[in-house]
């Protein structure tokens, strides 16, 4: 019996690897789809969206974002992670929302007014607790078009 599950989880984590797309928290390569002009507005973004960061040796995530207006917005903790690392070398990024794929640039957002207002977006939308206050106090980043 241990064996055949030491056998499942094999193949399921090579296949997961093999794969190029983030799964889950399972980060990924190079994002596939139709490449478009961004939007006017970011009006229709959904819960999570897939984020592509340094374009020289692709590493894509599935991340929470929201669409304020004409800016689309994604954030980490104060610590930072992985990808934010990988922003800080180029900020050259791609989103992809459905099958379309967005080339834009990524710029950390230091202005107190915007990070507010992202911060009450992500909390609007995601129904996070607002003590807590992990999007105000870490690290926002505006995606702008190239």
């Amino acid at each position: 019996m241990n064996i055949n599950r030491f056998v499942v989880s094999a193949v399921c984590t090579l296949s997961l690897a093999a794969c190029s797309e983030p799964v889950a928290t399972i980060p990924g390569g190079q994002l596939s789809g139709e490449a478009n002009d961004a939007p006017v507005e970011w009006a229709a973004v959904p819960g999570t969206i897939q984020l592509e960061t340094r374009p020289t040796d692709p590493y894509s995530i599935n991340i929470w974002s929201v669409g304020i207006g004409s800016d689309l917005y994604v954030a980490t903790g104060a610590e930072g992670t992985r990808w934010s690392g990988f922003i800080d070398e180029d900020r050259s990024v791609k989103a992809r929302l459905g099958r379309r794929l967005y080339p834009l640039h990524a710029m950390e957002v230091d202005d107190p007014t915007e990070r507010a207002r992202v911060a009450a977006a992500y909390t609007d939308k995601y129904d996070i607790d607002e003590v807590d206050g992990w999007v105000a106090k870490g690290l926002i980043f505006r995606l702008d078009r190239r």
